[in-house]
């Protein structure tokens, strides 16, 4: 039973691919809608890292089971491991920033590029941008959140 370890074998194979297209690939093709493909991975990796730590504690029995349901795991990991581990709380609301702005491109009647960024409208028109720089620290919360999870499933 190790569903912690293949989370986080994920979660840093979504990483390394957010890494990747942001350091590599960005660069060379100056594409803003690649930054969308970021923050997804972004979001992935960070997921994952959640459960991750959520799979580890339903394994010494600290946390009930679980719907694999984002908003039931959200809720539950704010609840038990956020706290049982001190973690920052500026991880669930990246997470979260993630989840909405993901949630707002499905839905978004209009997408633009404008100085290198990317600008996402809802349907009042309210605007949401995407911008390298963003993304940028976005990926490096990321970092820092996978080796917390690192750290409580190792034990250190």
């Amino acid at each position: 039973m190790n569903d912690h370890l293949d989370s986080y074998r994920q979660a840093r194979q979504q990483y390394d691919t957010a890494f990747h297209l942001l350091t590599v690939t960005y660069p060379q093709v100056h594409e803003p809608q690649l930054l969308l493909g970021v923050v997804q991975n972004i979001f992935s990796s960070m997921e994952a890292a959640m459960d991750t730590i959520l799979a580890y504690e339903r394994q010494l029995l600290l946390v009930p089971e679980y719907s694999q349901e984002f908003k039931e795991k959200f809720r539950l990991f704010q609840q038990k491991p956020m706290r049982r581990h001190n973690l920052p709380a500026h991880y669930v609301q990246l997470l979260f920033e993630l989840k909405l702005t993901l949630e707002l491109h499905k839905k978004s009647p209009m997408e633009f590029q404008r100085g290198g960024r990317i600008v996402i409208c809802d349907k009042n028109y309210n605007l949401r941008t995407v911008s390298p720089q963003e993304v940028q620290r976005y990926l490096q919360q990321a970092k820092e959140f996978l080796e917390q999870a690192e750290r409580i499933v190792k034990g250190r």
